[in-house]
């Protein structure tokens, strides 16, 4: 039976210029087309229904409270907490962009 013979393995030839469109992408996201900041939270790819985890190790007497709020209020501990954390995130937002 006589061997196949082997190609070598073949890469993609090396890049030696950026393109248009590399230079554009290295750009994204820096300015807005008034040339002001656009901050993480205004990409265009955020989207409001995307909910994403975060852990948060609390101490069991804050626990155990918030979960007699929740058990004794409309809220659910969630809500409760995200209602709170709202405001206060606003605020610091405003206070360190200066926009209102």
């Amino acid at each position: 039976m006589a061997g196949k013979k082997k190609t070598p393995l073949r890469s993609a030839p090396a890049r030696t210029k950026e393109t248009d469109l590399d230079q554009f992408a290295a750009g994204a996201g820096k300015y807005g087309s008034t040339g002001e900041e656009v901050y993480p939270w205004e990409e265009p790819h955020i989207r409001e229904d995307v909910k994403k985890n975060l852990p948060l190790r609390i101490p069991e007497p804050l626990y155990m409270k918030l979960k007699f709020i929740a058990e004794n209020t409309p809220y659910s501990m969630n809500s409760f907490i995200l209602e709170r954390l709202t405001e206060q995130i606003e605020q610091e937002i405003s206070r360190m962009t200066g926009k209102g």
